[in-house]
């Protein structure tokens, strides 16, 4: 009896078993067969794909190429945020740059520009006075005058001190005796060694009662216009008549208003000079006078000249 009971049990557990197994190896084997047409599918569409991005009829290059492009095309439409978010980018930029200022931002901007005018200093080597520059050659200083009415006055030539007294020696040396002859054997050398320079120039206007002087450097320095000094008689009249006062004044004016339109504002209101300072070219100006000037030049042909007189101090004079 109890024999017959534990082989029912069992039988009842194994019904049991089987019914739940059976379900679980029908879904397992339901999920494999869809996963393997699932597979077969996308296996079917790359080569779907791969078959029309081929083309037999035309070249590897060619195909690769058109291969390539078509894989930028579809990154691209892929990645339509990333195309949106440089629209937006380029969009941004360009509003910051094309945006209207505030009142407070146009005060500003005029401010630092107002400040930036201010700070600014003329560069005198570029003025002019009558058409003559600094480092201009004595032959174009009177070319330029000629042309515009001046006739020069007056021409001075110069020889640097150190040499015209060593020329000197040298000619007493050789036996050239009295004052006379000495200066004229001295000159003689130093022309010929290219020592003599033009030291200064006038000329003047007679019709407009102007005149300019131009001084220049020595051979050291290429004999350039170094300083530049201009006047005119114009606006001065002693006499104390009315119609002479009106007059002058009217002249004082007309002056001083082509001064501003031809210079601009100066730089140095108190001395009325315009120049970048220090030792850099500078103009000043007065009622009827200009004076246009470089100092660094003058310095440098001093310097040349002291230079050469270091050379000729090594000068043998003893054999001992």
């Amino acid at each position: 009896m109890s024999k017959n009971r534990l082989l029912a049990f069992f039988f009842v557990l194994y019904g049991g078993v089987m019914l739940l197994v059976t379900p679980a190896l029908a879904q397992s084997e339901m999920d494999l067969l869809m996963f393997e047409k699932k597979a077969e599918g996308v296996q079917n569409s790359q080569k779907k794909k791969n078959k029309s991005s081929v083309d037999i009829s035309e070249s590897l290059t060619e195909n690769l190429s058109k291969s390539e492009k078509k894989k930028e095309s579809s990154n691209d439409s892929e990645n339509p945020e990333t195309e949106s978010w440089l629209k937006s980018l380029i969009s941004k930029g360009t509003s910051e740059i094309f945006k209207e200022q505030t009142v407070k931002e146009k005060e500003a901007e005029e401010k630092r520009i107002e400040r930036v005018l201010l700070n600014r200093r003329s560069n005198a080597a570029n003025f002019d006075i009558s058409k003559v520059k600094l480092r201009m050659s004595p032959k174009e200083v009177e070319d330029t005058l000629t042309a515009q009415g001046y006739r020069k006055i007056q021409e001075k030539m110069e020889i640097p001190n150190f040499i015209k007294w060593r020329s000197e020696e040298l000619c007493r040396q050789h036996g050239v005796i009295g004052f006379e002859r000495l200066n004229a054997c001295a000159t003689m050398m130093a022309k010929e060694n290219g020592f003599q320079f033009v030291e200064y120039q006038i000329y003047n206007r007679y019709i407009t009662r102007e005149s300019i002087e131009v001084y220049f450097t020595s051979t050291f320095t290429d004999n350039l216009a170094h300083r530049i000094f201009y006047k005119s008689s114009v606006p001065f009249n002693d006499s104390k008549a009315s119609k002479n006062v009106y007059l002058n004044n009217l002249k004082v004016f007309d002056f001083w208003r082509r001064i501003d339109l031809k210079y601009g504002k100066p730089d140095n209101e108190t001395e009325v000079k315009w120049g970048l300072g220090g030792k850099k070219p500078y103009l000043k100006a007065s009622t009827g006078r200009l004076e246009l000037a470089d100092p660094l030049l003058k310095d440098l042909d001093t310097a040349r000249m002291l230079n050469e007189d270091t050379r000729f101090a090594n000068t043998q004079y003893y054999t001992f």
